[in-house]
């Protein structure tokens, strides 16, 4: 993915220091401002009192425009982003190419997701909304306050929330869903596992961050040669001693770069495959040397490692099944959370006085593929329910009946049957195994996919001196 080179006009860069400045975190974040800090682009601030944001086209993305409100808006919240998560706040002239950067590429494919018609109806996202609500410990009502009292608007938050679920279905359909893992990777896969056992390394995790020196993906030798030449240069200034983390967010085309090239803790399943034998064979602190792919020169520093000691029963698979079933009462326009919540408490104090679960299930739950079985769920394995779900049935002894609790699919209660050793099951270890690697197909393929649709886009920049034509 190409970066963008600007040229600021002195009004924007006053705005954008000014949308800076207006965004300063407090010391404490409230829930909201956590809440909001959950993913890039979720909330949207207001300009400050005092500041107008011109509302001109700042880039043109195929047949739609991005202004200079939405680039200040967005900017600002980045700045909250980074700031809370204790981030190095790169220059605004460094910044600003990295968010607009983003904001064409989200564009692009937003524009591929209508022409799909992958949309998001209004039941899914207030759905998805309640849930964001509750993991941060408030009612929607409490929610949609904070954010009022913070002053993000509660229409750009939902519609942002609505852009990163299309996004994410159009990232499935079109990515995720077409890979292929084939036997022999996995087997491929268990032999590497077994190595690390006897080396000590099974379970070890490795903190890592990189950069990426993008190439478009028709790169001519010319482009090579100047991605290799910024990369050398980049390589350098770290040996040098160089803030890994700032000069990912200055020059990385990677999609984590204003995470400081983040990847955080990863087993060397889940890392990306072009770095685990560097990764495997550096010491914590290193740099490594430039690593060349498909989407172009990447360099890793592992920051950290953690456990790995092995252990007499490393080479044996532990598996723990549980046979549970489940309340479930979901929330609609008509039922709110409160009121589920209230329905679980009557239906658990009707458990306590000795009425029979699968008929409370049969008559109340709105799961009707179990509630037919009296809440049955069947035998499950560790991956098989949302983590919600799955902590609270880990945590509930067998026979008893949980306290109520919510997930994506509204309120549930649960009780725990019965459990089982499945430990040695191969086929449970194989399932893991193509789990694990669909993850990192997915990571890099994603990569590649954006960088794609970015390339064949045509993108037009309006900031400061002339038109800059991208494609």
């Amino acid at each position: 993915m190409p970066r963008l080179t600007l040229c600021l006009t002195p009004l924007l860069l006053s705005l954008v220091c000014a949308h800076a400045l207006a965004a300063e975190a407090p010391a404490t974040p409230s829930p909201a401002a956590k809440a909001a800090g959950l993913a890039p682009g979720k909330a949207a601030q207001p300009a400050s009192a005092g500041v107008v944001a011109l509302d001109r086209i700042v880039a043109i993305v195929n047949d739609d425009v991005i202004t200079e409100r939405e680039l200040l808006r967005q900017m600002a919240l980045v700045s909250n982003q980074l700031r809370a998560n204790k981030r190095p706040m790169p220059p605004t002239d460094v910044l600003l190419p990295q968010v607009l950067d983003q904001m064409i590429t989200q564009k692009t494919e937003m524009q591929l997701a209508q022409r799909l018609g992958i949309n998001v109806d209004d039941l899914s996202l207030d759905n998805t909304l309640r849930g964001i609500a509750s993991d941060n410990g408030m009612s929607i009502e409490q929610f949609r306050d904070a954010l009022a009292k913070e002053g993000t608007a509660w229409v750009d938050f939902r519609e942002q929330i609505r852009k990163e679920i299309v996004i994410n279905r159009l990232h499935k359909r079109e990515v995720i869903d077409r890979i292929q893992i084939s036997d022999k990777e996995i087997d491929d896969a268990l032999n590497m596992k077994r190595g690390q056992q006897n080396s000590g390394k099974a379970n070890a995790q490795y903190h890592v961050r990189q950069i990426l020196i993008a190439l478009p993906e028709s790169a001519t030798p010319d482009d090579v040669a100047k991605a290799r030449s910024k990369a050398e240069n980049t390589l350098q200034a770290l040996r040098d001693g160089g803030d890994f983390a700032a000069l990912a967010a200055s020059v990385s085309g990677a999609r984590d770069a204003l995470e400081g090239g983040d990847l955080g803790w990863r087993s060397a399943d889940d890392l990306p495959s072009i770095y685990v034998e560097a990764v495997l064979a550096m010491q914590p602190g290193q740099v490594s040397e430039l690593i060349r792919s498909p989407s172009g020169f990447h360099i890793v520093k592992l920051e950290e490692t953690r456990g790995g000691a092995p252990s007499a029963s490393d080479n044996a698979v532990k598996l723990t099944e549980t046979h549970a079933r489940h309340i479930l009462i979901q929330t609609s326009d008509v039922i709110n959370d409160d009121e589920a919540r209230r329905r679980l408490e009557d239906i658990r104090q009707r458990l306590a006085k000795g009425e029979d679960f699968a008929v409370l299930a049969k008559t109340y739950s709105n799961d009707k593929g179990s509630a037919e079985r009296g809440g049955d769920l069947g035998w499950a394995r560790p991956g098989m329910m949302v983590e919600e779900f799955e902590q609270v049935m880990n945590t509930t002894p067998v026979g008893q009946v949980s306290a109520s609790f919510r997930s994506q699919f509204g309120w549930h209660i649960l009780q725990v049957l019965e459990t089982r050793d499945a430990s040695g099951n191969i086929e449970y270890l194989r399932q893991q195994t193509r789990e694990a690697l669909l993850r990192r197909h997915a990571e890099e393929e994603l990569e590649r996919w954006q960088r794609r649709i970015r390339d064949e886009a045509y993108v037009e920049i309006l900031l400061g001196g002339s038109a800059k034509p991208q494609s």
